[in-house]
């Protein structure tokens, strides 16, 4: 959502909207695109070439983190910048998180999503290259979320941690410990809330985990 304004949830397996594309596109499966991505297309090829080139930096935020306030202020200034108006940009922008999103839950390739943005623009060669530039940079993200998504429908996902190093010396329990303890906080996402765990690891621990993390490399 856009401070209310959904962009998501619009995959072909959800959209019940009325098909009237001619164009069979890839990232559809063989299928015409829904009639809100061809009027959001549309739309979005009407703007300022600067406005086309610029919409990747609005877009991008607003599919990654669609809950963020800051989302909506960013849309008000996208438009005053340009001078356009903002449901025009919110349709393109849900036209456009469509394509990607459906593009990178299939794995297509930069030729074939150049292909289906080409069909939606009537076969112009160049019609692609805004959105298409940071297509594979996109897609890397956006599978990254999926991957995300898919293991949070089964249970907790890691996303994050912070630490620090902290030094014991005395305590009700003993003097003179002087041991260094790391303070280590998994941040991670329980279905859609963000949660967070503090654990206190000795230097023991900390090389069981180094360990561990040697034995897993990516």
């Amino acid at each position: 959502m856009i401070a209310g304004i959904t962009i998501r949830g619009t995959t072909m397996e959800h959209s019940h909207a009325t098909q009237t594309s001619e164009a069979r596109l890839n990232c559809c499966r063989g299928n015409p695109a829904p009639s809100f991505v061809v009027d959001g297309w549309n739309r979005f090829m009407h703007f300022p070439e600067q406005a086309r080139n610029d919409f990747l930096s609005l877009l991008a935020p607003a599919m990654m983190e669609p809950a963020d306030p800051e989302n909506r202020t960013r849309v008000g200034t996208f438009c005053n910048g340009y001078g356009l108006a903002e449901d025009a940009v919110v349709v393109a922008m849900r036209s456009c998180n469509f394509l990607l999103r459906q593009a990178s839950m299939l794995d297509l390739d930069a030729d074939a999503f150049r292909q289906d943005l080409a069909d939606l623009s009537g076969g112009d060669p160049q019609a692609a290259g805004p959105i298409l530039a940071n297509y594979n940079a996109a897609k890397a993200d956006l599978r990254l979320q999926i991957l995300r998504e898919t293991l949070a429908d089964h249970g907790n996902v890691l996303v994050g941690l912070d630490w620090r190093v902290d030094n014991v010396t005395t305590s009700d329990r003993g003097v003179k410990l002087n041991s260094d303890v790391v303070f280590l906080t998994l941040r991670y996402r329980d279905g859609n809330k963000a949660e967070r765990i503090t654990l206190q690891l000795t230097p023991e621990a900390v090389k069981e985990l180094r360990l561990f993390c040697e034995k897993f490399t990516v």
